[in-house]
């Protein structure tokens, strides 16, 4: 199953195109200042955070409880915007991606934040894909978007009981895209 979603992610990301209706849709949904975060990220992240709020409105509308909408599809549309575009490329993702799952206690040592030789641009990869849920969080709360940045600080870690029904939904549609 895992190795089906990375093999949908990676066609994704080099076939990346954002169309008049995806457009509309962020129009829609964000803020000048939040659209401003969005469009910093690569194309192929802007996609998935687009594909991950489509796939998390389909749940919600299945949901068997409560759930914001407009909080859902912000935090998706901006659970990734602590990637910046320039920060990894398309071949330091499925790099990343492959050493945390086979590796993972390796790759969380080995990144490193800042860029340079190629050999710091993969250790800055390694970082930015640890820790792009805290740098997206920051970024939301200097915006002042305290609700959102609790919820996209949280959507890698562990559920847990008091976890709130957006975040639940997040998870699941990040998962499946």
């Amino acid at each position: 199953m895992m190795f089906n979603v990375r093999i949908k992610q990676f066609i994704a990301a080099v076939t990346a195109e954002i169309v008049p209706a995806d457009q509309t849709f962020i129009d829609k949904w964000l803020s000048g200042p939040e659209q401003k975060l969005f469009w910093a990220m690569s194309l192929s992240d802007q996609c998935h955070c687009l594909q991950v709020a489509y796939t998390a409105i389909k749940l919600a509308k299945q949901a068997d409880f409560a759930v914001n909408q407009n909080l859902l599809i912000r935090c998706a549309l901006l659970h990734d915007v602590g990637k910046i575009f320039g920060d990894m490329s398309t071949i330091d993702k499925i790099l990343t991606v492959l050493a945390y799952k086979i590796f993972p206690d390796f790759a969380k040592k080995w990144g490193r934040y800042g860029k340079g030789s190629s050999l710091d641009n993969l250790r800055h990869a390694f970082y930015i894909y640890l820790y792009h849920a805290e740098r997206s969080r920051d970024q939301l709360l200097s915006l002042g978007l305290i609700e959102l940045a609790e919820i996209v600080a949280e959507h890698h870690k562990a559920p847990t009981e008091n976890d709130p029904p957006e975040l639940l939904l997040l998870r699941k549609a990040d998962d499946l895209n």
